[in-house]
């Protein structure tokens, strides 16, 4: 056929019968599941990789945003960890032999949690458990008859002190915590008067009394408890007691160990029978006999208590590991921890013995006549208590686990989601305390999402990690090693109180599933193909898929669950009807659905808005029809088509111009789309060509001017191939030609115009005008075949709008590709206007039958006997005006180049010709 094809009205869009799709509204369809609607190919391939259990086979899943993709692969996820049995429990413990290294441990779902209960009641019970014991009257014996044992050896070693005293002619007396030394032949003298006798008076033959400086008193109580002096796991003598022993040893060194009371100790010149001296060395004899004594006590007492101790820890570690089931490796590390603790807790006996047993200390001390701890002050006990409680808080919290996994209540794998995929949400941190950020230990170490998703699954999106160098190393260091080690943030800042922190390494195993779009995946493959490795398994959503019965019913169930979940009004089968063919409106094709359920979803919900806006007078809300959804449309198109209807008046007004009638030489209407992201639209430009004699052949203005893209540069390339060989048989060719958009200031890409653009020179050339009331879209190839091209409703819609609104003839109409007919969905009132005849549709397969129905040759006979097969399905009359035309400039150049001297010619075939500029990048 030399002509275009006209279509008929039912050709230019799909209609879905609401009869066939077998339900009358959605509300039937709630209980359906949501589907791999059209995506077969992903649900095989996610299916597989879930499934697969060796390592690196992760999946990443590309597609379009709003195609279903992490909703599909969530719920994949899911179904696969339904099969699995439940994650392990993390935990972390305190390493008493290395505390900046922490150990882990793991257990069976659920029972981290009640291992660390029975941890906390086994610190709390401990105590109480051995106060119990201690309350025993056979053990209360014992710890009594340990005091009267000292008390004794302090009497003794008094009464030692006495005997002396009266034989020196001294009285030595407890007096409020000290010892006051008086002669016996005078009354006692204040403690200013003791020991040092002002200048120029003879000293007496002994001090009156000692001064504050000589009081008898225990160690201070920042070193030792002064409620339980037993308790200490210090054996080491107190400083005081080595300075009394070397003051034994020699009384100069005596004398400097005294420090500011230098003046009242014995220089090294005194005289062996110096009272004074010999009072001091006496002293001294008694401190350390009751130190010796005290020492002994306490390191009886302790042992004693540790004794009692032993046995209920041993049940109590019995009672915490019944019933645990952790695998021999983390079971042996969960023993050794607690034997640790243990004997942590044996060696500080005095920071968990219960409170009647200091109780009971301070009651036998009273009952003697032991000047031990005499003398402290009220605060300094206090104090003594605070310490004591600081350091007991400071061991339970050392005796605690560190429960950073938890999946008690738990039956199936773990599925995470992380949509802040941060270094620190990821894989960990350590966060010290707040009133201390320079410390931190085990129990400050938290886990991130990978750890979480441990024996499971972890969805994460690919674009929320480009942004994150640190994260993005971090993982891939992970995926290759599959192990862990959460790290110490606040390390690199300085040295802290507990060191770098470096907790046991963890072994690692989870799916990883990385959604991203199609161009990420292929640069993936290309930057950083060590990575790429990792994701064996390509999960690809399609854009678009073939459209069945089986399709629109998933489809309406999705509607139906839509509705269900944001409590809107359901579709009866007519708005489901128009909405699937909203949804082929979107692919651009009779045959094949959109794969953007987003766009479709946010339609249902628009549309439901509006039914449920104008429900029936008693508050009911009626079903959603199709009225509702074409209002949704034309509101959508409302909020977005400014642009499109400034564009369209400055047409309309006559600024931009283009004709609706009449025939033009070298002049067409081609239709272009504009996409401005939230909205496509349609809208003409005037395409111009003017030809003449010369040399330089086709050149494309908008190239010329940097304002084309390489697309539309190939197919005016293609076109300039197309009329070489269209025309070959008069080459030499003598042409110049200029093709344009006029008015047109933003740029030019793609090669939809290239048939507008030859049928423009082809009129230029054979002077036969070209009907302005018809709009034409289409690529070309080299054998003046018609391409299909994109945007073709929009382009169709544009155009329409603007006739319509010039007023409809019936003259008006397109001219697209013949292979664009399936993807033509073209809105109601295009389709009405060409069921009344005021508007027509035309499609060629070859740029003859455009070029026909443009110059209103359809009557004639193409050309079959001319020697080109090219031009064999042209119009005859447009190729012989154009191969006249042709050869009139060749012999127009022919007289020109005559014309020229003989020597001018000569010079010119003697110069390089010049380089052709290169198609822009």
């Amino acid at each position: 056929m030399l002509c275009a094809e006209l279509l008929q009205a039912h050709e230019l869009r799909l209609r879905i019968d609401p009869a066939q799709l077998g339900f009358a509204s959605t509300a039937e369809l709630v209980q359906e599941p949501f589907s791999w609607i059209g995506q077969q190919r992903a649900q095989a391939a996610a299916e597989f990789g879930l499934a697969m259990d060796p390592p690196d086979y992760h999946l990443f899943v590309l597609g379009e945003e709003g195609s279903g993709r992490t909703s599909l692969l969530r719920q994949a996820m899911q179904a696969e960890a339904q099969r699995r049995p439940a994650a392990q429990d993390i935990a972390f413990v305190h390493n008493f032999a290395v505390p900046e290294r922490p150990q882990a441990l793991r257990l069976p779902a659920g029972q981290g949690r009640s291992l660390r209960r029975r941890i906390e009641a086994m610190v709390d019970k401990l105590p109480e458990q051995l106060d119990k014991a201690v309350q025993q009257a056979q053990h209360r014996s014992q710890i009594e008859q340990l005091y009267n044992q000292a008390r004794q050896a302090e009497e003794a070693a008094f009464g030692t002190l006495h005997d002396w005293a009266q034989g020196a002619g001294l009285r030595i007396r407890r007096e409020e915590g000290q010892l006051v030394v008086e002669s016996q032949d005078s009354g006692p003298a204040g403690p200013g008067d003791a020991g040092c006798p002002d200048a120029g008076q003879p000293a007496a033959d002994a001090p009156a009394a000692l001064t504050a400086a000589e009081r008898l008193q225990e160690p201070s109580a920042a070193n030792n408890d002064q409620l339980t002096p037993a308790l200490q796991s210090d054996s080491q003598p107190p400083a005081d007691t080595e300075a009394d022993l070397a003051l034994l040893l020699s009384p100069g060194e005596g004398a400097e160990q005294e420090g500011e009371d230098g003046a009242d100790a014995p220089n090294a010149t005194a005289p062996a029978g110096d009272l004074e001296y010999q009072l001091r060395v006496q002293l001294a004899q008694f401190r350390g006999l009751v130190r010796q004594a005290q020492m002994a006590r306490d390191a009886a007492l302790n042992l004693f208590y540790q004794s009692l101790a032993t046995p209920l820890w041993q049940a109590a570690s019995a009672q915490v590991l019944d019933g645990l089931t952790p695998s021999a490796e983390h079971g042996a590390t969960l023993q050794r921890w607690l034997s640790q603790m243990q004997a942590e807790w044996l060696k500080n006996m005095a920071l968990w013995v219960p409170g009647s047993i200091a109780q009971d200390a301070d009651a036998l001390l009273d009952q003697t006549d032991s000047i031990e701890g005499e003398g402290e002050s009220q605060d300094a006990r206090d104090d003594a208590r605070a310490l004591l409680e600081a350091k007991r808080k400071a061991l339970r919290a050392l005796s605690q686990l560190n429960l950073i996994v938890d999946h008690h209540g738990e039956a199936h794998a773990p599925v995470v989601l992380e949509d802040q995929p941060s270094l620190r949400n990821l894989f960990g941190t350590i966060d010290p305390p707040e009133d201390d950020e320079r410390r931190s230990d085990f129990s400050c170490i938290r886990a991130g999402s990978v750890l979480r998703a441990d024996g499971g699954f972890l969805m994460l999106h690919l674009r929320d990690l480009l942004g994150d160098e640190d994260s993005w190393q971090a993982l891939r260091r992970v995926l290759r090693t599959r192990q862990l080690r959460i790290e110490d943030a606040h390390a690199a800042q300085g040295p802290s109180s507990s060191g770098a922190m470096l907790p046991e390494l963890l072994a690692l195993n989870f799916k990883l599933v990385l959604v991203g779009s199609e161009e990420a995946y292929y640069q993936l493959q290309e930057s950083d193909p060590d990575m790429a490795r990792r994701f064996r398994v390509k999960v690809d959503f399609a854009d678009q898929f073939q459209a069945s019965l089986a399709t629109y019913r998933a489809t309406a169930a999705l509607m139906a669950q839509r509705c269900k979940l944001y409590q809107m009004p359901h579709c009866d089968a007519g708005a489901v009807a128009r909405l699937l063919e909203q949804s082929h409106r979107e692919a651009d094709d009779q045959q094949r659905q959109s794969g953007r359920l987003n766009q479709l979803e946010a339609l249902l919900l628009e549309s439901a808005q509006r039914a449920r806006q104008s429900g029936q007078p008693s508050g009911q809300h009626r079903l959603v029809q199709a009225a509702d959804v074409e209002a949704a449309l034309a509101a959508q198109r409302l909020r977005h088509n400014a642009m499109e209807q400034d564009l369209h008046a400055a047409i309309t007004d006559g600024e931009h111009l283009i004709s609706f009638a009449g025939s033009q030489v070298g002049q067409i209407n081609g239709m272009s789309q504009i996409d401005t992201g939230d909205h496509r639209f349609g809208l003409p430009v005037r395409i111009s060509a003017r030809t003449h004699a010369g040399q330089e052949g086709v050149m494309n203005i908008e190239r010329e001017v940097a304002m084309s893209g390489p697309i539309h540069d190939k197919g005016v390339l293609i076109l300039q191939g197309y009329l070489t060989a269209l025309f070959g048989h008069l080459a030499p060719l003598a042409l110049n030609a200029s093709v344009v958009f006029e008015q047109e200031y933003s740029g030019v890409e793609g090669d939809s115009a290239s048939c507008a653009e030859l049928y423009a020179l082809l009129s230029s050339l054979s002077g036969m005008p070209l009907r302005q009331s018809i709009g034409v879209t289409g690529a070309l190839n080299q054998h003046g075949e018609v391409l299909p091209v994109g945007g073709l409703n929009e382009k169709i819609e544009g155009w329409f709008d603007l006739c319509a609104a010039q007023g409809l003839d019936g003259s008006h109409g397109v001219l697209i590709p013949a292979r664009n007919q399936r993807h033509l969905m073209l809105a109601e009132r295009v389709v009405q206007a060409v069921e009344a005849g005021q508007f027509h549709v035309y499609t060629a397969e070859h740029v003859g039958q455009g070029l026909a129905l443009l110059t209103g040759q359809c009557e004639l006979p193409a050309n079959a006997a001319h020697p080109v097969e090219e031009a064999q399905r042209l119009p005859i009359a447009v190729l012989q005006a154009a191969e006249a035309t042709l050869l009139q400039y060749r012999l127009a150049c022919q007289r020109a180049d005559a014309a020229r001297p003989r020597a001018q010619r000569a010079r010119q075939r003697q110069m390089p010709k010049p380089v052709k500029r290169p198609p822009l990048d």
